[in-house]
């Protein structure tokens, strides 16, 4: 299989240079353009295709709504005004189920209604009876709706004491969770066939993995696959990592498409005969990417992994990410269709979402780089595309930037890629400058999609560069792997490069570089500014890790929980990894910032607990370095609620015209004014 060249060096120049543009730049637009929440998203077909179930801005909040496409009306189901309606499920064509998260603590209250509004229950959630509670906390997430059965739901659930979830059947007028299919021992995934049988377990445990099986309405199982461990020591080859992971069963409930590296660095798609026990054809394979998401989540697509039509019962295709998302189509009719949609939207990314049962209806969503979205119905039999909605009705395509692939070698010649983003209008030379690196951040890479962002911060006048440090995902098992271990080392490294890369080709100005990070990013914006300080102008730390030693030397969890952090990230009761730890948290090395930081925190995040702000904005105060922090009492990782997230972006915008000097003017980098804010209590 064949794939288009990656832009060379050389090539990155001319595409920078076309896209000088003679035309003014455009208007600087207000931070809430890019912040408001979307004006639809979630879209769900009912079963019999008769309505959309999908979720649009109420009072700033996003809640469920139903549009009866016979009627063409929408009716609101709920009125939220306090947290967003997260995800959403149709339980037959009557009534639909959805989770709620409460001010980003991440303990997901789980709601019924009526496609009509009525008969709204609390099923349960943090907040509720203390059987609630206790329901609540054992539960793990909505798997399927039971065929045949409108009044129950098959869900993750903690109920055996297994270390791992358990499926329950979810009582959808009670909220009560009885044991369904318990763990047979320390299966963290489970795989349903397509009448909602639970057919396979992946189990893990001491770094080992196992996939099991048990037949079609059967209760025992059976070991499909011993594996190997999934991590070998860093001088091991890459092809000899073991196993492979399955992914979802075919239309028979008896073929599997299975993601595999065994005898290969990079995952690729093959069949798999659960009968014979065969691994079998060779489906999709790329020659720079894996073919499927280590960390599914976090993937910006609408569109990945098998794609499975009711109508024809089978999976009818493949969506993976590579510099731009791909589909691959093993079905004529859904080939055709892909190219009707590219031919009559050709300056987007197109994805053919869902059918509706009879396959006479499809959802689809165009996208892009510069276009947060529109979706569209498309009709079959009348052959009509029917715009349903605009994702940001407030954003203008035209004036946003593109997002260029761009690739570049490291210090000791690893190939780095990521995506380059200049501000439309603007002559590409000595540009003010954002490394923006993303969180996570093993697995984890950015995409080539509408970046809310990258966006706000060319609109300001920046170039922005994301790369894809070692340890990101997408780019096979050897490439992730090497990225263990080291924050603050090679994986900084990568970043501080990347601004020499920028510099060197003419683009960035050096004296105007901006470090800016969420999460991990965050912690690579302080590790850039205490370990590096002479790169950056200023920093901007978002609910960002500051002192690894405790970050992971306070966590709790199962043994192979532990097992994870320890291989990722090190065990903190052995010297070497504490000192290591030690070394590379900034906290520790408050005294070496020169440039001024503004730091944001979600009081609830579960993830990075507020002490990390805490303790690193002590130790600038001590250090009498220039910072701004901002505090927010009902948020955790990372803010979801608008006015606060266009708050906080707002602050940013008012940071960045403070620090960042104009072009040709002395720069002087250095402790100047402690600013320091009350935290919001």
């Amino acid at each position: 299989m064949k794939f288009a060249p990656r832009l060379t060096l050389a090539a990155v120049v001319v595409a920078l240079v076309a896209l000088r543009l003679p035309a003014a730049p455009p208007p600087e637009l207000p931070v809430s353009t890019f912040f408001k929440k979307p004006s639809m998203t979630a879209l769900r077909f009912s079963p019999d295709g008769k309505r959309i179930a999908c979720l649009i801005p109420f009072e700033r909040r996003m809640n469920l709504a139903v549009i009866d496409l016979e009627k063409k009306t929408k009716v609101l189901l709920t009125n939220f005004k306090d947290n967003d309606v997260g995800s959403i499920r149709w339980v037959g064509n009557e009534r639909l189920i959805f989770t709620q998260d409460v001010d980003g603590q991440e303990v997901p209250s789980v709601m019924a209604v009526n496609r009509d509004g009525t008969d709204p229950t609390k099923l349960f959630g943090y907040d509720s009876t203390a059987q609630s509670s206790v329901v609540n906390g054992r539960f793990g997430g909505l798997l399927v709706p039971i065929e045949d059965d409108p009044k129950n739901i098959l869900v993750l659930a903690y109920l055996s004491g297994s270390q791992g979830p358990d499926v329950g059947k979810m009582n959808l007028s009670t909220g009560r969770i009885s044991l369904h299919v318990p763990n047979p021992g320390f299966v963290r995934r489970w795989v349903l066939d397509r009448k909602g049988q639970v057919r396979i377990g992946v189990s893990s445990k001491a770094g080992k993995t196992q996939i099991l099986h048990r037949a079609a309405g059967g209760s025992g199982w059976e070991v499909l696959d011993n594996g190997m461990s999934g991590e070998p020591d860093a001088d091991t080859e890459a092809t000899a990592i073991g196993t492979w992971s399955p992914l979802a069963f075919d239309g028979d409930n008896r073929t599997l498409f299975v993601s595999s590296r065994v005898g290969r660095d990079r995952s690729a798609v093959y069949r798999y005969d659960t009968e014979t026990r065969k691994l079998g054809d060779l489906v999709v394979e790329d020659d720079v990417y894996d073919v499927t998401d280590g960390v599914p989540d976090y993937n910006p697509y609408p569109l990945r992994g098998p794609i499975y039509d009711d109508a024809k019962a089978k999976i009818v295709g493949f969506a993976y990410r590579r510099e731009k998302p791909k589909v691959v189509w093993f079905d004529d009719d859904f080939g055709r269709m892909q190219k009707q949609f590219d031919a009559s939207l050709p300056d987007t990314a197109n994805f053919i979402l869902a059918a509706s049962d009879d396959a006479s209806k499809q959802l689809v969503l165009a996208q892009s780089d510069r276009d947060p979205g529109v979706y569209y119905l498309f009709d079959r039999l009348k052959k009509k595309l029917e715009e349903l909605a605009v994702v940001k009705p407030g954003i203008d395509p035209d004036q946003m930037a593109a997002m260029q692939p761009v690739s570049f070698t490291a210090r000791d010649g690893l190939t780095l890629r990521g995506y380059l983003a200049l501000p439309k209008g603007r002559e590409a030379k000595n540009l003010p400058l954002v490394i923006h690196p993303h969180g996570g951040p093993y697995g984890i890479r950015d995409d080539w999609v509408f970046n809310a962002e990258v966006q706000f911060y060319a609109n300001r006048g920046f170039a922005v560069l994301q790369i894809d440090y070692r340890g990101s995902g997408g780019y096979g098992a050897k490439f992730e792997r090497i990225g263990y271990h080291k924050f603050g080392l090679e994986m900084q490294d990568d970043l501080t490069d990347g601004v020499k890369w920028a510099v060197a080709n003419g683009f960035a100005d050096p004296q105007r570089v901006v470090i800016s990070g969420a999460s991990y990013g965050g912690y690579a914006t302080m590790a850039g500014l205490a370990f590096t300080p002479e790169l950056y102008c200023a920093g901007i730390n978002y609910v960002g890790v500051t002192n690894l030693t405790s970050q992971w030397g306070k966590y709790k969890g199962t043994d192979s929980q532990l097992g994870v952090i320890h291989r990722l990230f090190g065990d903190m009761d052995k010297a070497a990894d504490r000192k290591r730890a030690y070394d590379t948290s900034p906290v520790n090395f408050a005294d070496r910032l020169r440039a001024p930081v503004l730091m944001a925190y979600g009081k609830n995040d579960p993830r990075v607990k507020i002490d990390q702000g805490y303790d690193m904005e002590s130790a600038l105060k001590k250090a009498g370095k220039p910072y701004e922090m901002l505090i927010e009492r009902d948020e955790g990782h990372g803010f979801r609620k608008e006015e606060l997230s266009i708050a906080f972006y707002t602050k940013v915008d008012e940071f960045l015209k403070k620090h960042v000097p104009l072009p040709g003017t002395n720069v002087k980098i250095g402790p100047t004014k402690t600013i320091d804010l009350p935290a919001k209590l």
